[in-house]
């Protein structure tokens, strides 16, 4: 979702005819794209403040920060930059870079993205979040969900697969809780009742589009229908569903909503519907008076679901959360060790799970072309290499997987 707000924030200055900087010296505007879900992401603006004072040479630069940002961040930091705005206003950076009043336009799904990349995108279909994870910023900056217009995503993602876009990544802070308000506009041939799983129907009618991913995915609103929609034709082979914790009394100080026994009946109607997907999850560890006991059965959970990867982080109390108020007893040196157990018993399970590509035949979208090699994701958003590629960004090719590490597949 940051990238994505980038591409949107890139989209106002190139609408007013600005061009993108080579290098930070040859730049006018400098703009810092905020992440707030850690106090860490936060902390590290001030290094790029520093970064922005060494700046060489009499040249006037004008600083811009926005992204997720409390309201006291936002003062805190209006000090150091020239502009602070919320990153769901983009009609305030509009308005800024016109030197002049004019009409705000505060729906952030009305400004549209420069596009990285003509092959593959990312389209925002809600935004904010209503689940109040403990620990979690997300409801206080971005605010309620809100879902985007069911006509007004289609149109987008025909527009871009016009344009010769292949692959779409659905983006939300919770994108099975989508909930348009032009229902009506759904096709009255679409086999299901959940909103996103009738989005994800929708989406794949479209013609010339050849892969359909999303993130992310909240387990209490798992429907039934979503699960099915992975079988159509166009879903990647790849689910992201964050677990967070493998101890029930854990998840229920993290205001989770579920239990680790409903999260495996999850995984295990997605792995009924779809044999083979790959399922990847996000976990905490160190959590606000996490035991060495709680933390041992999040090791002993992770080995029985078989995780192809999980991206592993260390709790760090946010400011205006409810975590932020529990006694932090899990030592910063503790919470560093826990992490490292995990890691190791991730990436010995992700070897082990990556060896039964061996020999097999992936489809890999191409996204990075070197002299040697190709690199790029299969369906299973795998990272693939492919030695003496002549196929260029934006191909989609079938190889031969012939070596698997953690990380890399080689083909």
């Amino acid at each position: 979702m940051n990238k994505s707000d980038s591409e949107r924030i890139a989209g106002v200055f190139e609408r007013l005819n600005y061009l993108p900087a080579k290098d930070m010296q040859a730049a006018d505007f400098l703009v810092v794209n905020a992440c707030s879900v850690r106090q860490t992401a936060i902390d590290r603006i001030w290094g790029v403040v520093k970064k922005f004072s060494q700046l060489k040479g009499e040249k006037k630069y004008t600083t811009i920060l926005t992204g997720c940002l409390l309201p006291g961040d936002r003062i805190k930091f209006r000090k150091r930059f020239d502009l602070v705005f919320n990153i769901k206003k983009l009609a305030e950076l509009e308005n800024f870079l016109r030197a002049r009043e004019g009409e705000s336009k505060e729906k952030y799904f009305e400004h549209l993205p420069r596009y990285a990349v003509n092959f593959q995108a990312h389209v925002p279909i809600m935004t904010g979040c209503n689940n109040y994870c403990s620990y979690c910023v997300v409801p206080y900056v971005r605010g309620r969900e809100i879902s985007r217009n069911v006509e007004d995503i289609l149109k987008e993602i025909q527009q871009l697969v016009k344009n010769g876009c292949k692959q779409i990544d659905l983006l939300g802070q919770n994108v099975n809780s989508y909930e348009p308000d032009d229902k009506k506009y759904f096709s009255k041939q679409n086999p299901f009742q959940q909103n996103f799983a009738r989005l994800l129907w929708e989406i794949n009618q479209i013609q010339g589009l050849q892969r359909i991913s999303f993130i992310s995915s909240h387990p209490k609103d798992l429907h039934d229908d979503v699960i099915q929609a992975l079988t159509l034709p166009k879903i990647v082979n790849y689910l992201h569903l964050a677990l967070q914790s493998g101890d029930n009394q854990v998840l229920e100080k993290m205001n989770r909503k579920y239990t680790v026994e409903d999260f495996e009946k999850l995984i295990s109607k997605v792995r009924k519907v779809k044999p083979e997907i790959a399922i990847g999850t996000d976990i905490i560890v160190g959590f606000a008076g996490e035991t060495r006991e709680q933390f041992e059965n999040t090791l002993k959970f992770y080995k029985k679901i078989r995780f192809d990867i999980s991206y592993n982080a260390m709790f760090s109390p946010r400011r205006g959360t409810a975590a932020a108020k529990f006694d932090d007893d899990v030592f910063h040196e503790e919470k560093k060790k826990r992490w490292h157990e995990l890691q190791i018993i991730m990436e010995k399970a992700t070897l082990e799970i990556n060896q039964k590509y061996l020999g097999k035949m992936v489809s890999v979208l191409i996204d990075t072309k070197e002299k040697d090699f190709c690199d790029g994701n299969s369906l299973e958003m795998k990272r693939v290499r492919i030695k003496d590629c002549q196929a260029k960004p934006g191909d989609i090719v079938q190889v031969k997987i012939k070596q698997a590490r953690e990380w890399m597949l080689f083909a």
